[in-house]
């Protein structure tokens, strides 16, 4: 290859490497087309945007006033207990009160007729419970005056009228007669003697120190 050709050959070259290098117009209608699309994907991202924000508006609108009527039930379910609390206190109280009232007015048991005890008159206690009633049998042979009673002497504060058929210790009609009964000490120094069937009213008792022999 001469140098002629060899020059040719480089011009050749570098005039094909220009026109690679050089950029081709794009035709007007293509260029149109390609800003329809990009308008359309910039539409269809601003829509989906636009829908992405209105469901989470949509989601806090729901969803805010449900969490009021929750907040206000969990207040309500914790002030209620203490004012149901609170109300029960309030109505326990008085009741409790009133029963226990009840139980201290509610009066003694009545006594019960007695009768004789074949076996022998009922046990004296040493020392007798205050309000308590202790069978007894009052032995009047000697009339309704006195009565010994848990190691003392007491005397019928007024006159005792006994009625007719009074038993005896061995039985109806038998000496001594006696008036089946209680005694029940009230006092320091007092007492009261009661024996339904036989005695209309309960005969007052007071302690004292000496007593006939007949008594």
């Amino acid at each position: 290859m001469n140098d002629f050709e060899g020059r040719e050959q480089e011009e050749l070259r570098s005039g094909l490497r220009e026109l690679a290098d050089q950029q081709v117009p794009v035709p007007a209608p293509v260029r149109e087309v390609v800003e329809r699309g990009r308008r359309r994907r910039r539409v269809r991202v601003a829509g989906a945007v636009t829908a992405v924000v209105a469901c989470a508006v949509a989601a806090g609108v729901l969803s805010g006033p449900q969490s009021a009527p929750d907040e206000r039930r969990s207040a309500q379910a914790v002030a209620e207990p203490t004012v149901s609390a609170t109300a029960s206190a309030t109505v326990t109280a008085p009741t409790v009160s009133a029963t226990a009232s009840a139980f201290a007015s509610a009066p003694a048991p009545a006594p019960v007729r007695r009768e004789v005890d074949p076996a022998g008159p009922p046990t004296q206690p040493g020392s007798p419970v205050l309000g308590r009633a202790y069978p007894f049998d009052w032995g009047v042979h000697c009339g309704a005056r006195y009565l010994r009673f848990a190691g003392r002497i007491w005397q019928a504060q007024a006159e005792v009228s006994l009625p007719p058929g009074l038993p005896g210790v061995h039985g109806p009609n038998s000496a001594p007669l006696v008036v089946p009964g209680y005694v029940t000490v009230t006092g320091a120094d007092t007492a009261r003697f009661e024996a339904p069937g036989y005695l209309r009213e309960p005969a007052a008792l007071r302690a004292v120190d000496d007593a006939p022999l007949c008594a």
